[in-house]
């Protein structure tokens, strides 16, 4: 199935009690902070990307808590045609690609759908909540940039 097609699945209403979980876990101080109508706002804009074709396909190894994406490479996207990791899924600078890979769930993982799509909206939103903003505070953390 689809970055896509999961996230067609669920309301944020249904998918908001793992997301918080995964605050509460990864970022226990900041989770108080959240502003559940904004993260609703984001989600609804992530359900309404146009999926396009990629060469590409999306590996979650283990579930989101306690992991970072930068230390852990829990979710990450691969090629299709050699399984070659690429990068972790919240470094692709497509999200339009993004929502249009598979998602592959490593068979010794339990997770409910729910958590599943949770933890997609975690990953692909972990440096910001637009692909805009993401991509500049990708640049500014990893290559020094200002912009």
């Amino acid at each position: 199935m689809t970055f896509k097609e999961l996230f067609s699945q669920f309301s944020f209403a249904e998918i908001s009690p793992a997301f918080l979980n995964l605050w509460q876990t990864n970022e226990p101080k900041l989770a108080g902070q959240l502003d559940l109508d904004k993260w609703e706002r984001i989600y609804q804009k992530v359900q309404a990307l146009e999926a396009k074709s990629s060469p590409y396909y999306i590996r979650l190894g283990w579930r989101w808590e306690t992991c970072s994406p930068m230390i852990d490479m829990n979710c990450s996207v691969y090629d299709k045609a050699d399984n070659h990791l690429d990068c972790p899924m919240a470094c692709y600078p497509s999200w339009s690609e993004i929502a249009g890979m598979e998602v592959v769930v490593e068979k010794d993982i339990v997770i409910t759908p729910q958590e599943l799509v949770a933890g997609l909206l975690w990953e692909i939103t972990y440096f910001g909540g637009t692909e805009e903003i993401a991509q500049k505070n990708m640049d500014r953390t990893f290559h020094g940039g200002t912009k």
